[in-house]
């Protein structure tokens, strides 16, 4: 058998298992994922449908209160009733006439005596456009179950919901009547209906965007489900097929009694484009990975067989052109390897006394990379070229992490010597045509004119993601750093080298902003993500001034007697438009904008206050921990802004413990220095994220902590990875052997707490016990809180 057959089928057999490899994920993982996402969409639909139906019966409930909490219909309802119809009384007539059910959609208005006694029903035609006497048995709907509906324990006591009469389903309203001033005593009730008729239901389509059914509950044959315990409608689907699919809620009505069936049919848009995505991309895949192969087949031939005949033509070329710049490109170091070798070494002598003039003006003296000028003039030329071929190009923009440590640690000389091995790192490896540039301090660029669109440029960064991640060797030290990267390409993100370095290097900021050593392509997104974070920082101070920030706890359990014995003070924000806004969000642009420094010192303010709440409701011993920026430790007013604070709300040093993040500021400066002060004011004092940062021991080391949190990244796979879970074991004995508390955080599983508990943690915290809670849903939680685990 010929070598270029073993070839062949060693490639054929490599690219049947990764097809099958490929195939085999896209069907059980990305179909099951697009299933899940359209399930959640349905979902979403069906509760919007709901939450205008209450939204139906909370917008009667306020048009009503004018009506039922007034003087006007307290007096008449104390008054002795007439001889005379009610419905003739000045005041009915001119408080209850037709525009009154007209305007507010009214189909059915009663009023009830203190006794129950009907004092006055009446029915609104719509049709006939009148006041007619209510259909049988409608009005002793409303008094059914005992009443209830118009039974009050107070005078801000309401009752809504939907109630089955002669006609149909209908939404209610029940109101006590009450003075104006909101006084009793209740002089009786009053409830208005509107009927859920073909006209409403038609109404509640177009505000909800989806067509939707009532049915009976009792005649459909319904899945038994518990209630949800937080409240949840109970939602089910049916019917489902590859293009539809029925989803069904139950609705109870306002005596709790399960009544009515909420059923929409929906297309499953998420769950069709994505199977005919997922074989589109199977497709496309094989003959990618087809021609990909054939490629591969023939660049061996060409090495192997055509090498003799190749390195015929480069002498040739060389000779006829008179060109010093062309090279033979060498592979191997057999004796042609060698040949090649020293051919180029005396081509490099004659053209390097031309060209050493050229490199002093248009490239960088240290790196020896081209400069900013040099770059630019190529990637003018490149994109002209691009355009009459019609081909893409890639740009990306390199910038180092953390290069400044090594120049503030280890000094500029070292700094230097960086730069140069990562140039060498760049050029390695790198086609023809491709260019690699120095713009000035530690950033790079990289253009790639020869690349089929976004996903190879992607490939390619990958490749030149990994090589910089290695370790370097300078002055005998080792170093290891990394990159981050943004890509952007020409035509689709630019047309003009401004246009394609901007947007790379937006991207670039992107990989930074994500947590580093990342790659980034460039989209649409980031720029309105851009767009964003400026709106954001621009709000931060008004936001304060507005009071759109809320803090919120989390509950700290000691994992031995299972009690609350610390909160976590998380600080939240929700924006008037945008919502509640993630912290991940809004943390870092307060950090980088100096709005951290008053945020922080008022989330401080606000928990020392919940504090001494907490010790009036009976918790005199809960600590409450607020997470604190390095940016505030080097203020010089933060230890008497503490002091303060502390002051004013008459408690205890010991009632707060303030978390601190790692970091190599930390070790050092001001921060450093009120770190101490805050430790000898008696304040406790926990690292966050132990484990993670660049100096946790060196923390243990110099301060007299209280408390260690385990990062949730050793956490997440802690039963399933030994390695985690022998850190996280590691980290809790070298806690306890210096005498500190250690705190487990993000436990969302019992899996995970028991666990941790069996490993030793003091305390454990996250979704699994409680997500964060405002002030008030914190305090009921104390109340009813029994953790039980097996």
């Amino acid at each position: 058998m010929t070598l270029r057959k073993k070839v062949l089928i060693f490639i054929g057999m490599i690219v049947l298992f990764g097809l099958a490899c490929t195939y085999f994920s896209l069907d059980r993982i990305l179909l099951k994922r697009f299933a899940e996402l359209d399930k959640r969409a349905i979902n979403a639909d069906m509760k919007n449908m709901i939450l205008i139906l209450e939204h139906e019966t909370e917008n009667m409930k306020t048009n009503m209160t004018d009506y039922s909490a007034s003087n006007a219909i307290y007096d008449f309802m104390k008054k002795t009733v007439k001889s005379a119809p009610i419905e003739d009384d000045p005041y009915i007539q001119n408080k209850f006439n037709d525009a009154f059910f007209q305007t507010n959609t009214i189909h059915f208005a009663a009023l009830f005596g203190a006794s129950d006694q009907v004092r006055y029903d009446r029915y609104y035609d719509v049709a006939a456009g009148r006041q007619t006497k209510p259909p049988t048995g409608m009005t002793d709907s409303i008094l059914a179950n005992g009443g209830s509906l118009i039974h009050f324990t107070g005078e801000f006591q309401s009752k809504t919901g939907v109630i089955a009469t002669s006609e149909g389903p209908m939404l209610v309203v029940s109101l006590p009547i009450i003075k104006s001033t909101m006084e009793g005593p209740i002089q009786g009730a009053l409830v208005v209906g509107r009927l859920l008729d073909a006209m409403e239901i038609e109404r509640l389509t177009i505000l909800s965007h989806s067509q939707f059914t009532f049915q009976l509950a009792k005649d459909l044959q319904i899945p038994k489900f518990h209630d949800n315990a937080d409240g949840a409608p109970i939602i089910w689907m049916d019917n489902i097929s590859n293009e539809k699919v029925i989803v069904h809620s139950l609705l109870k009505d306002v005596f709790g009694n399960p009544y009515l069936v909420l059923s929409s049919e929906k297309i499953r848009n998420v769950y069709n484009p994505g199977q005919l995505a997922v074989k589109l991309y199977a497709f496309i895949l094989t003959l990618i990975v087809l021609f990909v192969s054939a490629g591969i087949m023939m660049i061996i031939d060409r090495m192997i067989l055509k090498r003799m005949k190749g390195l015929v033509i480069n002498f040739r070329s060389i000779t006829q052109k008179q060109d010093f710049t062309l090279r033979i490109n060498s592979q191997g170091s057999d004796e042609f390897a060698q040949l090649e070798k020293e051919f180029n070494t005396m081509m490099s002598s004659l053209e390097g006394s031309r060209n050493l003039l050229e490199k002093q003006a248009i490239y960088d003296p240290l790196t020896l990379l081209p400069n900013r000028a040099h770059f630019f003039n190529r990637l003018e030329s490149a994109i002209r070229e691009a355009k009459e071929q019609e081909v893409p190009l890639a740009l990306l923009f390199i910038d180092l992490d953390r290069f400044k440590w090594v120049n503030d640690t280890w000094g500029h000389d070292y700094g230097d010597e960086l730069l140069k091995v990562i140039a060498s790192r760049l050029q390695e490896g790198m086609e023809p045509g491709n260019f690699v540039s120095r713009l000035g301090g530690d950033e790079f660029t990289v253009l790639l004119t020869k690349i089929s669109g976004k996903e190879a440029a992607y490939l390619k960064a990958n490749q030149i993601h990994t090589a910089l991640a290695s370790s370097y060797s300078i002055k005998g030290r080792q170093f290891h750093t990394t990159a981050s990267i943004g890509i952007s390409i020409f035509p689709d993100d630019g047309s003009t080298p401004e246009e394609l370095v901007k947007f790379a290097d937006i991207a670039m900021i992107k990989s930074k902003e994500s947590g580093r050593n990342r790659l980034s392509a460039y989209s649409n997104r980031m720029m309105e993500d851009l767009e964003r974070k400026i709106i954001l920082e621009t709000q931060l101070a008004s936001a304060m001034v507005n009071n759109e920030f809320h803090v919120f706890y989390q509950p700290i359990v000691d994992a031995q007697s299972l009690q609350v014995v610390k909160v976590e003070a998380l600080l939240r924000w929700k924006h008037p438009e945008m919502g509640w806004i993630s912290p991940s969000e809004f943390i870092p642009i307060a950090e980088t904008s100096g709005m951290i420094i008053p945020l922080g010192n008022w989330v401080i303010y606000q928990a020392c206050a919940d504090i001494i709440k907490l010790k009036q409701c009976g918790y005199p011993d809960l600590i409450v921990t607020v997470n604190v920026s390095v940016l505030q430790l080097e203020q010089d007013p933060f230890l008497e802004v503490i002091s303060r604070i502390l002051s004013e709300a008459r408690i205890r040093p010991e009632d707060i413990e303030l978390e601190i993040t790692e970091s190599t500021t930390m070790s050092q400066g001001k921060a450093a220095e009120t770190l101490m002060m805050l430790l000898d004011l008696g304040v406790k004092i926990s690292v966050d994220d132990f484990g993670t940062g660049y100096s946790s021991l060196s923390y243990l080391r110099r301060y007299p902590l209280h408390t260690i949190k385990i990062d949730k990244s050793f956490i997440n796979e802690m039963t399933v990875v030994d390695f985690d879970r022998t850190i996280s074991k590691a980290i809790i004995d070298l806690g306890h052997n210096l005498q500190l508390k250690v705190v487990a955080e993000g436990i969302e599983t019992e899996e995970h707490f028991n666990l941790l508990r069996a490993l030793g943690c003091d305390e454990i915290q996250g979704y699994f016990i409680s997500k964060p809670l405002d002030f008030a849903t914190m305090c009921k939680f104390l109340q009813n809180f029994n953790l039980k685990v097996g």
